[in-house]
Parts: structure tokens; sequence; C-alpha cells
């Protein structure tokens, strides 16, 4: 949750001095790039220098840079403590960014710089970076339509709060290709505060030199707001081109149309276009650099609750594009930042004429002297990280219920979901109750128990390479299934296969969350008598959010019982590895 405010945020600075100038920069698009522009230009002078920027590229602590350096996490975590600690002293409640404002604010007094370039989280007026008491030059970048629920439904209004870090007598730059009501909004506001604001256009000679060599119009604006920011806080210093083009070249912050080599002669472009201002600036770029011919582009997709995935799909899209839909994990320091489901942004990918894949998830135990303890031995996504308790759970409540029948087959069902190993899920699980010793939990097989095909167990091939540890023998591994759907259907054909005979009772080991979905959707698809079906339900941590989900998987399963669907079908054929 945002929780915008001053009043947290001002308790928890009261102990650190500011000892430096700040240069605050809001905006919507193009902030990140204007503070990478300026901390560098004012660094090439000699001046000790800073900068903040959120949220972070990788790790937590990226976000605070020192003379061009990411701060060391030894630095970030000890100040990260003391500022915690100060928090709970004081009974402040201060939010995870408010933390970590302050965490940056505490570095960069402490590391002694002369300048902070620092950029706005959300907003402006109430946002805890509006905390700073000493601001050299303000930026106001270009301005969108983004964080509605928090900051208005306008463009107008949020150009309004954007507006209020500016301060009396204190210059502002702002971007002046913004929209004419904007920029009136920004006029009119500096005049009630009393700010020097300027619109600063851009230099021919600035246009000419960067057009020449591949610069986009959006970052030719952003230099030229950077450019006139530096002029503005250090006025001493040689503000000419001749001087400042070379870091310019240098100057590229991550994630802004960057260019990645995966392999060679593959490369991919990486950007973080996150509304539908930004997605028609990448839209253009892509247009004029990489379509050639008009050919289909591939896209590999991830977006956060609240985003505008219809409007930016709708600009980015041309029919016959290819969109892999992806989910994130959980962003560290920003438990309010939520994935969209994949399958939302594929349905409305799927109404701009595109080609659509899912990439779904997995977990398997890929061996480890921890024995499946240590997560580090499990490939498994983000999102899914904290979940491989259960998992272990599942396989041990399976063995459980085997114990308890000495007629019963235990059927671990699950494909090879994973290009980066040939072990499937199914055999995954096997291989880690074999490792944990399992078995033992099972009495000695009796004259009486389900006969199997030896040839379909590992029992009767000990030296198989992916199970080096022989099963039990009245355990079995299902590994065609790619979906829920095929999990219970093949699983009922693999007994079938391997005793001559259809199961008489089914009991289901698997999330509580998903009983309705399994032991009902389909158990009845598959003409299996519910009033012989049983469910053992173990859930994840975080089963509240995952809920949500899972209504929607079984309403596309409802009206979908075998799964004949393209959506589900692309989701099958995203998992087959």
């Amino acid at each position: 949750m945002i929780e915008l405010g001053l009043s947290r945020i001002t308790r928890l600075l009261a102990h650190t001095p500011q000892t430096w100038n700040a240069i605050h920069v809001a905006g919507t698009n193009g902030k990140g790039s204007t503070c990478a522009y300026l901390s560098a230009m004012i660094h090439a002078t000699g001046r000790s220098t800073a900068r903040f920027n959120s949220p972070h590229f990788i790790d937590r602590w990226d976000c605070i840079t020192i003379n061009e350096k990411p701060v060391s996490e030894g630095l970030f975590l000890e100040t990260e403590r003391l500022i915690k600690e100060r928090d709970s002293r004081e009974r402040i409640g201060a939010s995870e960014f408010e933390l970590l404002t302050a965490t940056a604010f505490e570095i960069m007094t402490r590391e002694n710089v002369e300048f902070g370039v620092i950029e706005v989280g959300v907003g402006g007026s109430l946002d805890a970076t509006n905390a700073l008491k000493h601001k050299a030059v303000t930026v106001i970048t270009k301005i969108g339509l983004d964080h509605q629920f928090l900051l208005g439904d306008t463009i107008e209004e949020i150009a309004l709060t954007k507006a209020g870090i500016m301060r009396t007598g204190i210059p502002c730059v702002v971007d002046q290709s913004n929209t004419p009501s904007v920029l009136r909004v920004i006029q009119e506001h500096a005049k009630s505060v009393g700010a020097q604001v300027s619109f600063p256009p851009i230099p021919s000679d600035l246009t000419n030199r960067l057009s020449a060599d591949g610069f986009e119009p959006h970052q030719i604006q952003n230099i030229a707001s950077a450019l006139e920011a530096f002029r503005l806080a250090c006025p001493n210093e040689d503000g000419s081109l001749k001087k400042l083009l070379p870091i310019i070249y240098q100057t590229q912050l991550p994630g802004r149309l960057q260019k990645l080599t995966v392999s060679p002669g593959r490369d991919v472009l990486l950007d973080g276009a996150h509304n539908v201002q930004s997605a028609e600036v990448l839209a253009d770029y892509v247009s004029k650099h990489l379509r050639g011919d008009g050919k289909p582009v591939t896209w590999i997709l991830a977006a956060s609750q609240g985003k505008d995935v219809s409007g930016i799909l709708e600009v980015l899209l041309k029919p016959k594009d290819i969109v892999t839909a992806v989910q994130f994990g959980p962003v560290e320091g920003m438990p309010w930042v939520k994935p969209q489901e994949p399958r939302r942004i594929l349905g409305a990918a799927g109404n701009c004429g595109a080609d659509t894949y899912e990439i779904c998830g997995h977990a398997i135990w890929a061996g480890g002297p921890t024995k499946g303890e240590d997560e580090s031995e499990w490939i498994i996504e983000d999102w899914k990280k904290g979940e491989t308790s259960t998992y272990t759970a599942h396989i041990k409540a399976g063995v459980k219920v085997l114990s308890e029948d000495d007629r019963a087959v235990l059927v671990l069902s699950g494909g090879p979901t994973v290009s980066s190993t040939p072990i499937s899920e199914a055999r995954s699980y096997a291989n880690l109750a074999a490792a944990n010793n399992y078995w033992d939990l099972l009495p000695p097989a009796s004259s009486s128990s389900a006969s199997t095909n030896t040839s379909s167990t590992s029992s009767s091939n000990p030296t198989h390479p992916l199970s080096p540890i022989p099963f039990h023998p009245r355990v079995l591994v299902e590994e065609r299934a790619l979906d829920s759907y095929q999990n219970i259907l093949f699983s009922i054909i693999q007994f079938w296969r391997c005793t001559s005979h259809w199961p008489s009772h089914l009991t289901i080991v698997s999330h509580e969350f998903k009983r309705r979905r399994l032991s009902e959707v389909h158990c009845t698809a598959v003409s299996f008598p519910l009033g012989r079906v049983k469910f053992v339900g173990i859930n994840p941590p975080g089963v509240p959010e995952v809920v949500d989900r899972e209504e929607d998987a079984v309403a596309e399963w409802v009206a979908d019982p075998q799964g004949m669907s393209e959506s589900l079908r692309q989701k099958r054929q995203g998992r087959n590895k």
C-alpha cells in the first residue's frame, strides 16, 4: 500500500541534516534518464555527486549511487538498519518507501556529497522525497496519465501534484513539450509559490548533433532539460555542448531502450515503458528500427496491477506480432507492487490481433545435499518462491495416503516443463521422496498390493540417469501432463496402463484452493464419479492472493472442460519443454 504524506518522513529525517544541495526531478516519463544525465554532468566537474532513483533495477541498493557507482550492499544495509531502528524507537510507522528515502538521504550526508540528484517516487507534493530542505533546482519532465488512483483522474490534476516540488525563489526547469494545459497549470502554480520557472527550447545544434548519432526525440528533450538544470545548479562551470556531449554519450540508464545480446546473433531490446505515453515512444522506436518491411515483432511482457495494459498494447502491437506474457515475483522493499495475471495481458493482446503465449509456473527439485530444504535446489519462478515446503508437504501427504491402503498406488504427475533440465516435475517429486526416505513410511509390499507393470516403474531400473535412487513399487510417475486437467486424466490412464484396471476411488493431493477445479470440474470432465473422489488440500503461504487468480482459472475450465480453447492450448504449448 502506498501512503503519501510528509509527516512521517519529516520525523524520520529529524536527525539527518541535509548538508548537500538537491536537484529534485518529478514527472511521469523521462525523470530517471534526466537524473542520470544530470548527475553525470555534475560529477564530471569534480564535485562529489549522489543520485537516488526508484524503483531499484536489480538490487535494492542500486537505486543509490555515489559518484556514478551504486553504493555497496554493506553500506546500504547498515544505514537502513539504523533508519529502521530510529523508526521503531520513535514509533513513527514509516512506509517502505519512506524508509528507503531516509536511507538514501542519510547515506548522502554521511558520504559528504555536494549534490544529490533526487527522483520523485510518486507524484510530487506529498512524495517522501519532497521533505528535502535545500533545493538548488527543480525539474519537471514529461507528464502523462499514471497512478490516477493516487494523483487524480486528469492530466491537469497530475500536473498540479507534480508541480508541488517547486520552492519559492528556486528555479524550475520544465519540459516544454508538455501539452498546453499542463504548461498552463505549472506556470500558474509557479506564480503562486514564487518559483522561477523556465521552459527551455531545444537548441538546434543539440538536435542536429544528437539526431545524427541516433538519439530519439524524447531522449533529446530529456537531455535539454538536464543541460538547463546543470547550468542553473553550476553556473560557474562550462556548460557548452563541446564539454558536455562526451558525457551525454557515455550515459545510459538500464532498462531504457537498452540493447542486450542474449546469444551470438540474437539481440533483445529492454525497455520499461509502463504507460500509454511511454508506450508511444517505444512503438515509434520499434517501428523505425526493428520492424523493417512490416515484419512482426516478438514481445515479452509483464505488468503490475493498475496499469492500462489494453491502452499500452493498442499502441505497441501490430497484427501478427507475437506476445508472451510473464509474471514477475515479489518486489523486495515494494510489497504493494503486484503482477497482473498473464492471461489478462494475453486477452488484451489477442484483441489487438497478436499471437499470444503464456509462460506457466513450474516447481522442479533438481537435487542437492539438503534434499529439498534449500530453495536454491529448486527450479522455480520468483513468484513461487517460499512455496517449496508446500510441494514437499504434498509429496509426504501422498505417501501417507498410500500407506493407509495397501491396494492403492501413488501417481506423481507432471511433465518436463523447464528446458534447462530433462527432469519432469513428476520424476523430481519421486526423486525427492526417495532421497528423503519417505518410502520408509510405507509397509512392506504384500501379495494383495495392486500389481504394477514393472517396466513402468523405476524400481526395476535403479540406474535410470534421472532417478538414481529406486522408487517404491507402488509409486508411478506420469510425465506427460502439462496442465491440471491432464494431471487428472493422465494419472487415471497411467493407473490403467500399469494395473489393467480402472481405479475405483481417487484421492487428489494438491493446493486446497484448487479443490473445486481438480475434484469437481476436472473429475466431472473425465466422467469420474464425484462420490468416489477425496481431496487432501495443503495451501502455500499467501493463499488469499492466489485464490483470486484461481477463480479465473475455474471459470475458464468450466467454460471449456477438456481444455480445447486457444488460450489453454497455448498455455500447454508454453509448458512443453
